[in-house]
Formats: C-alpha cells, structure tokens, sequence
C-alpha cells in the first residue's frame, strides 16, 4: 500500500500507470480481506447472534437487543480479523507474485469496490470521532459509523449504475 492506492481510496482519479505501481501487494491485499472479514463478522454478530441470543435468554427488551447488538458486533472484530488471515492465506497459497498483482489491480479499478471502502473507512473515522459527543465507546462507534458508511457506498453504487 503506498501514496497512489491511498489517492485512489479517497477519490483521486488516476491513470492507468499509476493504477498499476503497486509497491506492496501482498499487503494491499491483506489489509483488504481482513477489512472485509471483520465487516462480515461484525454484521453477522450484531444481526444475526445477538438477536438469537436476545430472544434464548432473559430479559427481552429492545434496550437489552440494542446492548448486545453492539457488544457482539465488537466481539465480531477478533474473528473477523483472524478469518480474514486464514482466508487470505488459504486464497493466495501458492500463487506467483503476478496473481497478488492482478488481484490488487483490479481491486483498485473497480470503482464500486472502492466506494464502499471508502465510505466504510471514512465513517469508521467520523464514528470515532462521534464517540466523544454520545455515550458509545469509540469502538462502537467506530463500528455504527463503518454500518453505515457501508450502507451508503451501497446505495451510492446502485444509484450511480
């Protein structure tokens, strides 16, 4: 990951050529699996397990729903970040240094892709910083804020078709 995957992250247009200097693929790639993964994870955790475990155990109520929902979407980071290894890992064994570069070049041309990054990224830096004006701790926040900077790259991407 170097200066152009961050100029084209935040929006940049780029030509072609400096599309195609990636520097660390192995990296790049790593850094966009595990994101994912904890994305994953984390959505599976607050929406699906916590509403489970809500309606399995005493009390129920929409103020306990919301609690777990957020302590679960936190407990989804840590095997999210480890999926997102072992995924990496499985996916790219064997493969020569030019799979890592196709893989990473057309992660960066795929504007929809980049989008959501964006967006995710960027509302999980707004929700860290909205964590000092409301009660959630800063990963919580960090978490709210990447939900919905997800959902709007996803909005924004099936509008701009």
């Amino acid at each position: 990951m170097g200066f152009w995957w961050l100029k084209n992250l935040i929006g940049v247009h780029l030509p072609d050529s400096q599309l195609q200097d990636i520097k660390h693929t192995r990296a790049e790639l790593l850094f966009h699996v595990v994101y994912r993964s904890i994305q994953a994870s984390s959505l599976i955790g607050s929406l699906v397990v916590a509403p489970l475990v809500t309606v399995v155990k005493q009390p129920r109520s929409l103020r306990v729903l919301h609690d777990r929902c957020l302590r679960y979407a936190v407990y989804g980071i840590a095997p999210g970040a480890a999926a997102g290894v072992v995924l990496y890992g499985l996916r790219m064994r064997n493969q020569p240094e030019e799979g890592y570069f196709d893989r990473c070049y057309r992660l960066r041309c795929n504007q929809s892709q980049v989008r959501i990054d964006r967006s995710s990224i960027f509302g999980a830096l707004v929700g860290v910083g909205w964590s000092v004006l409301t009660p959630y701790r800063p990963i919580e926040a960090a978490i709210i804020g990447m939900y919905v900077g997800l959902v709007g790259g996803a909005v924004c991407n099936h509008f701009d078709r």
